[in-house]
C-alpha cells in the first residue's frame, strides 16, 4: 500500500474560513494594538485642546466696551413773543351757529389731569413786573376776557356762561336764547352787552337789530334803543362786525348818543384799522376800550393758545389788555383749561366795567398840568 504523502490519513479538503480578517488578527494582533495605540493618542489630543481652550475663555475674558450714557440737551423754554403794542384789526367773521363751526383739525383733547398747565406750550409760573397807577401805587397785570355772539345757541351759551372768572358776554340782539343767557350770566355775578350788529364791508348779513347808514336818524336811534331793551342788565356796547359801520363819523355819534342816555359804556372790537368809534366815544365823554387780540379767528389749539398767551404778555408789558372770544367748542374748551391758571401768573380776570374804573381813578390820579406842560392822557375816555 502506497503512503500519501500528505499524511498517514486519507486526503480530506479543508474547511474554508469565513473571517479571514480576524483569523488573520488573532494569529498576529499586533497590528490592532498600535492602531489602537494611535487612535488613543489622537482622542487625548482633541479632547486636551478642547478643555484648555475653554479655560482660557474662561479665566481671561475679553473686556467689553460700553459706551457712554448720552444725556438729552434740556428743552429750550418757550419762547414769548414780543407782541406790539397797537394790534392791527383782522377781518371780520361771519356770524353763525357756534356749533356749525367745525374746523378740520380735531376737536382739541387737553391731556388728562391738566389743571395748572395747557397742552402744547406750557402756561409757565412767572411773577411778571408790576404796572405802576397813575398815583405810583403798583398793581399787578389784568385782562378784559369778552365772549362774543351769546344767544343763538343754549347748550353752548351755558357753558360759556359757566366758565370761571369774570367774563364779559355780549349778547346778541332778538336771539332766541339772548334774555336767558342775559340772566343766568348776571346771576353768577357776570357782567352783560349788548353785541350790537353793524354793517360790514364784506356784506355779510347782520341778523335782526342791524345798524346800518342807510337807517335814517330816528330808524336808526329806534333800531339801537329796541336792541338794548331787549337784554336785561346790560352795561355795555360792543359792535358785531362792522367794519364799515365804525368808519362812519355821523352813525358813530348816533351810538354815543343812546348810550349816554342809557349810561353805558362802548367796547370797540376794532374790525377796521380806520374805526373812529373810540375817538367819537372819548369826545362824547363815553366811557370806552378798544380790543387788543381776537382768540379764535382761526379755531384750532395752536392758534388760540398763541394769542392767549399773547393776550397775557401785553398784560405783562402795558398793565392791562382786552381779548375777545366765541362761544366755538374749541375756545370753551381751551379757555376751560386756561383760565384757573392765570392765577400762577399773577393776572388776573376782571370785567369791562371793571378796568374802565380802575383807568378813571389813574386818570384823575395824573399830575395836574402846568402852565406851558404838554401832558398825554392815560385811560380810555
Amino acid at each position: 500500500m502506497t503512503q500519501r504523502k500528505d499524511g498517514p490519513f486519507p486526503y480530506k479538503r479543508p474547511v474554508p474560513d469565513s473571517h479571514p480578517l480576524l483569523t488573520a488578527l488573532a494569529r498576529n494582533p499586533r497590528p490592532l494594538i498600535m492602531m489602537s495605540v494611535g487612535l488613543i493618542g489622537m482622542l487625548a489630543l482633541v479632547l486636551f485642546n478642547t478643555w484648555g481652550g475653554e479655560k482660557s475663555e474662561s479665566t481671561s475674558p475679553v473686556p467689553v466696551a460700553t459706551a457712554p450714557a448720552v444725556t438729552p440737551p434740556p428743552a429750550p423754554a418757550p419762547v414769548v413773543p414780543n407782541p406790539a403794542s397797537v394790534t392791527s384789526p383782522v377781518p371780520e367773521a361771519v356770524a353763525i351757529d357756534p356749533t356749525a363751526v367745525t374746523p378740520a383739525t380735531p376737536t382739541i383733547q387737553p391731556p388728562q389731569g391738566v389743571t395748572a398747565e395747557i397742552a402744547g406750550p406750557e402756561l409757565q409760573p412767572s411773577v411778571p413786573a408790576q404796572a405802576t397807577s397813575g398815583s405810583g401805587i403798583a398793581t399787578s397785570p389784568y385782562i378784559v376776557l369778552i365772549l362774543d355772539d351769546i344767544g343763538n345757541n343754549a347748550e353752548l351759551g351755558r357753558r360759556a356762561v359757566a366758565l370761571p372768572g369774570a367774563i364779559t358776554y355780549a349778547v346778541l340782539p332778538h336771539t332766541p336764547h339772548a334774555a336767558s343767557l342775559a340772566e343766568q350770566a348776571h346771576s353768577l355775578g357776570k357782567e352783560v352787552m349788548l353785541h350790537a350788529p353793524m354793517s360790514n364791508q364784506a356784506h355779510f348779513p347782520l341778523g335782526p337789530g342791524a345798524l346800518t347808514d342807510e337807517l335814517s336818524r330816528g330808524e336808526f336811534m329806534q333800531t339801537l334803543t329796541d336792541s338794548i331793551a331787549s337784554i336785561p342788565h346790560l352795561q355795555g356796547v360792543n359792535n358785531h362786525m362792522g367794519s364799515a359801520l365804525t368808519e362812519q363819523e355821523t352813525q358813530m355819534s348816533w351810538v354815543m348818543e343812546a348810550l349816554r342816555e342809557h349810561d353805558l359804556y362802548f367796547v370797540d372790537s376794532l374790525t377796521t384799522p380806520r374805526s373812529v368809534a373810540g375817538r367819537v366815544a372819548r369826545e362824547q365823554q363815553i366811557p370806552t376800550i378798544t380790543r387788543n387780540v381776537f382768540l379764535d379767528n382761526e379755531t384750532t389749539f395752536e392758534n388760540i393758545d398763541r394769542e392767549f398767551k399773547r393776550l397775557l404778555a401785553l398784560a405783562e408789558k402795558n398793565g392791562s389788555a382786552v381779548g375777545i372770544g366765541h362761544p366755538y367748542i374749541q375756545t370753551l374748551e381751551y379757555l376751560e383749561q386756561a383760565l384757573p391758571a392765570l392765577a400762577q401768573k399773577n393776572i388776573e380776570l376782571v370785567p369791562v366795567s371793571h378796568m374802565l374804573a380802575r383807568q378813571k381813578t389813574e386818570l384823575n390820579a395824573e399830575p395836574k398840568q402846568e402852565p406851558g406842560q404838554t401832558i398825554t392822557p392815560t385811560g380810555a375816555w
